[in-house]
């Protein structure tokens, strides 16, 4: 809770600062802020569904994990452990595999964030200067802000 309350307010303080400071630079800039939420909602629908199915497959692990653990004395006798065992491995395969698809998934939503985040620096400087050379800002450190 306590990091969401510092991002939400960092965002909300980073433009009050950037409207006081250059408000023309920061509609400009705010573009890409929608960019970047589009593709984090897809990411995080996608995720969701395949953490949905990680979840159900590691509650089938668990489940035969505690049903071997709670007839331990019958494994034992019967000598099943190479059986359950086998079983439990086939389980947490299915696992890794629906595991290995979340990495494309994060490839794609880290790469895009990242570069509209310095598409957008690079959008503000090339933007400032012009700005700049125009008279519109006063200051170069107006840019930075």
């Amino acid at each position: 809770m306590g990091l969401t309350i510092q991002a939400v307010s960092t965002f909300v303080s980073a433009f009050i600062i950037a409207f006081a400071v250059q408000w023309k630079l920061t509609l400009i800039i705010l573009c890409i802020v929608p960019a970047i939420l589009i593709v984090t909602w897809i990411c995080v629908a996608i995720d969701i569904k395949n953490e949905n199915k990680l979840l159900a497959i590691f509650a089938r692990a668990g489940l035969l994990a505690e049903d071997v653990l709670s007839s331990i004395r019958t494994v034992h006798a019967f000598w099943a452990f190479s059986g359950l065992s086998s079983r439990y491995e086939a389980i947490l395969e299915e696992a890794r595999k629906v595991g290995l698809k979340k990495s494309p998934n994060y490839a794609v939503l880290f790469s895009v964030e990242f570069f509209c985040v310095f598409a957008g620096y690079g959008l503000a400087f090339w933007q400032g200067i012009h700005m700049y050379q125009r008279g519109e800002i006063s200051k170069p450190g107006t840019i930075v802000t």
